[in-house]
Order: C-alpha cells, then structure tokens, then sequence
C-alpha cells in the first residue's frame, strides 16, 4: 500500500497520557468498534499516525543534530551539538507525547479481543501483533532517548507511574517484540483486511522484528558491555541477512539506492522499515517550509532550495559542510562520494543578470561547500499563499526509511568486531564493494575494525540520523561530538547526559512520580 490515510478514529476511553503529560484526548466507547476486521486495520492505522510522528517527524531532532556531520552549523544546530542546556530544556517538541499514544492504543486493541467479532483468530493475531511491534519499537526508542521512562499500565487504567529504571524499558521492548515475532509472518505474506497483498513497508513483517531485535540487543550491548548482547545481536541479525526470515537485498549500486530508495519510487529491494511520507497523507498544499524527516535534509540547499550557491557561503542560517570535509570522509574512489554529493568541488556554471540592462549571462563558481544530493525529488509547493509568485521548496519525495539491510550489514559487522569474529571484515566489505571500493586491508585488531566500521556507517549512513546512537553505543563522545559533550564526566553520562530532559512543564503537575534525571536537574536555572 503507497499511501496510508492517517485518521484518529480509536483513543482511549483512558488514556496513558493521564498518568503521563498531556492531555486527554475525546473520550469514545467501544460497543460499536470491532465489528470486522477493518475496523481492526483503522485503529492500527491510528497506531501509525503515532509511529510516525516518532520515526518520521518533519523537523530535525535534538540527536539528528548533536549527530549530524556538519562543521558549520546554524545556531540551532550548533546548540544541540555542544549539549548546550538552553537548546535542550523547557522546549515542548521534546517530549514522549506521540510514544505514549502508540503504547496506548497497541494497548487498547489487545485489551478489547473479546470484543472482536467477525474476526477468525488467525486474523486477530495478526493485527494485535502489528500494534505490539509498534509497542515494542515505542520502548526501545523510549529507552534510547531517555533511558529512564514509564511502563504504560493498561489503556484503562489512569493510575500515575513513575519511571522504569532503562533495563526494565528495554525488557519491555524486548517483550512485546517477541510477542509480535511469534505470529508476523514474513514480508512476501502480508495481507490486508480485503485479502490484498501488503506493499507498505511501514507494516512490520517477521523481518522487521528480528531487525528491531537485533537493535535492541546491540544497543544493550554497548550500555552493559556484555557479550552475551553482542552475541543475540549477531544472531538476530544474521536471520534478516541471510535471508530466512524474508527477501532482502542491497541495491545494485549506489545510483539505484539514491532513486529507489530515498526517491519518489519508493522502492523495497533494501528497505525493512519505512514510514509513509506523501502528498496526500501530509497535507503538503499547505506546508510553507521544506519539511526535514532526514537530519541530513537540513543540507539541501543548492540547485533544489537555492538557485545561487555563491549565497551559501555568506547565509549562517543554514547549516553547512565543507567540500573539504566530504572528502575527507569518502576515499576519491567511491561512488557514495559521487551520489551523495552534487557536483562536489566541482566548478560551476551560475547564471547571473545584469541589473542595468536584465541581460543574462554565465559566470564559473567553485564553492568551498558540499551540497547534498542523496535526496533528489523535489516538490515545490502549488499554494499561492506559500509561493507568492516565486517557488518554494516544501519536501523531497520519498519514504521515510528507518532501517535497510546496509544498515544491518554494518551493525551485525560491529556485533562480529566486538566478538572477535572474522567475518566482520566480510560484512564490511559488503558494503564498500557496493560502493565501488576495494576490499579493507587495515588494521583487524579489535579497536581499530570497530572505529573503522563506525566510519563507514558514517559514509554509508550520512543524514539518516543514527551517528547519535552508533557513537553512543560505542562510547565516542567525547571524541565524535562537540563542545559540553567532549568534558562530560563518567558521572555525568551516569546521571543522564547522554539522554533527553523530561519536558517537565506538564509532567510535574500531571505525575507527581515523574522526576527530572540528575544531569539535566542540575542544568536547569
């Protein structure tokens, strides 16, 4: 399915947000829902209007920053990467409002099976564990970003809840991923409520969960340091690779990957988890800014936004990267470098006007920054209240992707790299090979194969928004991040510096439970 209707038909009759920070929303019945199976497909379609707002919102998050690989940042930009306190706390946007909702209404559905009529179990299985995914992705982003968070109680139940300490988060992701693995069949098998064969990417399939699994058990590799993480990770992994738990495969080349899978094709080849990006679910008609669901679409400047690029290197408002630092991340030989980048260092042919006498000519232009070109389909708005007689550059077309398999190649090779496993060099290779590039030949030793796969997912992975959580998980950063991040103490990353503040202005008053974490208690005025 390409596109998917967000509607908010099923909330509640009480919400989780009760007991956590936001308002209730309108309070509805049950006793005419669960009459089919469609009546099953709409609330998760709810369910996803909530993923979405968590996996794919239209602005850059707090970690899309402080990760982005950027040496001249905007000051927004700038005061995310240097862990400046005054960029972090007291800002609405940063908060678990939309978590908390999935968990609920995946709540709610579970809660009301016996409600469900018209529904053969097969297909009610198969529903529920749509909406447990979600859950289980819900907890380990919870987990991620704030590590300390609330264990929902039942969708009915308006009891306030403290916090859970971030092993009983994770435990809880873990819990409702293995609920939904045990009925999800693989991608090739899904079907709607008509009986039609499942395209969307956003419905999780056996795949997914072993994917969000293998995110899982990595990430508690890194927190806990104990192999034993390390080792579920790798295996987890391995089934989506190797190809038994569904049909995934890299694109051909790196040219296939920029047109099918960040592009307007959509394609399905490389993805496992997408979230559904277009016209007609987000409104675009009215969008008046380009909406940035990449950290990496902060970058898109010249020739889509801005027709001179002469004016980039004078316009601070923008972030920016340096040619110079593009090609020090990308060896000469790689085609990434080609792709990713427009014309990079190249020199250009700007078309200028004469003011006096509106004769139009060309003049040679070599820009000293890189201009992104891994997202290519541009739309412009079609609004008159937007345009006003010029052209607006309101969204690049295209899924939203959360995972693809290069992304797992090179996390299963870091799983293999902490264990000691040889064949991390081969997952690695993988990926350059794809890339146009020969095979590593440095250094095997532990340290060193770990930094080196760090820096091909960086290559591999730029503007996708996951450097936050690769140098969190390998414990870089004080060397990969910026300003307050590089003098945090070990206490410190112990109290919470490394997760968001709770944005506390509503939660206070709504749960007297609910506490600041240390590091961020101490940050405010």
């Amino acid at each position: 399915m390409k596109k998917i209707l967000f509607l908010i038909l099923f909330l509640p009759l009480f919400s989780c947000d009760d007991w956590l920070d936001v308002e209730s929303e309108v309070s509805v019945t049950y006793r005419n829902y669960f009459k089919n199976e469609k009546d099953l497909e709409r609330i998760l379609i709810s369910i996803f209007q909530s993923e979405k707002l968590v996996c794919a919102i239209p602005r850059v998050s707090a970690f899309g920053y402080a990760g982005l690989q950027i040496d001249r940042p905007n000051t927004t930009a700038a005061g995310f990467q240097e862990l400046n306190p005054a960029s972090f706390l007291d800002k609405s946007e940063i908060n678990w409002k939309a978590h908390y909702r999935a968990i609920s209404l995946a709540n709610m559905l579970r809660e009301n099976r016996s409600r469900f009529e018209n529904i053969s179990k097969e297909r009610a299985d198969f529903w529920i564990a749509q909406a447990d995914f979600v859950k289980a992705l819900m907890y380990f982003r919870l987990a991620q970003d704030w590590g300390e968070a609330p264990i929902a109680p039942g969708s009915e139940d308006p009891t306030v809840q403290p916090k859970s300490p971030v092993d009983s988060v994770l435990a809880e992701a873990i819990r409702w991923a293995e609920a939904a693995k045990r009925v999800l069949p693989t991608y090739e098998h899904l079907t709607d409520a008509n009986g039609r064969a499942i395209t969307s990417r956003q419905y999780a399939s056996l795949g997914t969960v072993h994917t969000l699994l293998a995110n899982i058990y990595a990430w508690m590799g890194g927190l806990y340091g104990k192999e034993e993480y390390w080792r579920k990770a790798e295996a987890e992994a391995s089934l989506v690779i190797d190809g038994k738990v569904g049909t995934y495969g890299l694109e051909d080349d790196i040219a296939s990957l920029v047109k099918n899978t960040f592009g307007k094709g959509r394609g399905t080849k490389e993805v496992i988890l997408a979230i559904e990006v277009n016209d007609v679910d987000d409104n675009w008609y009215n969008s008046s800014s380009l909406e940035m669901r990449y950290p990496g679409l902060c970058l898109v400047h010249y020739p889509y936004g801005v027709t001179d690029p002469s004016t980039i290197a004078s316009a601070r408002s923008m972030p920016r990267i340096t040619v110079r630092a593009v090609e020090a991340m990308y060896e000469a030989a790689d085609d990434r470098r080609k792709e990713f980048w427009y014309k990079l260092g190249e020199t250009l042919l700007i078309e200028k006007e004469d003011p006096e006498t509106g004769e139009k000519y060309e003049v040679e232009y070599v820009s000293s920054y890189a201009f992104i070109n891994k997202w290519r389909d541009e739309t412009y708005s079609k609004n008159p209240n937007v345009t006003q007689g010029g052209s607006k550059l309101i969204a690049m077309d295209g899924n939203r992707v959360v995972w693809r398999l290069a992304d797992l190649i090179l996390l299963r090779a870091e799983c293999r790299a902490q264990l000691g496993m040889a064949e991390a060099v081969g997952d690695l290779n993988r990926v350059r090979d794809r890339a146009g590039l020969r095979g590593y030949n440095g250094s095997t030793e532990k340290k060193r194969l770990l930094k080196e796969i760090f820096h091909e997912r960086e290559r591999e992975l730029f503007g996708e928004g996951q450097r936050y959580y690769d140098i969190v998980r390998n414990g870089y950063f004080r060397d990969e991040l910026k300003g307050n991040y590089k003098t945090l103490t070990d206490e410190e990353v112990k109290n919470g510096a490394l997760y968001l503040p709770v944005y506390m202005h509503s939660a206070d008053k709504k749960n007297p439970f609910m506490k600041q974490n240390t590091y961020w208690l101490w940050q405010q005025k």
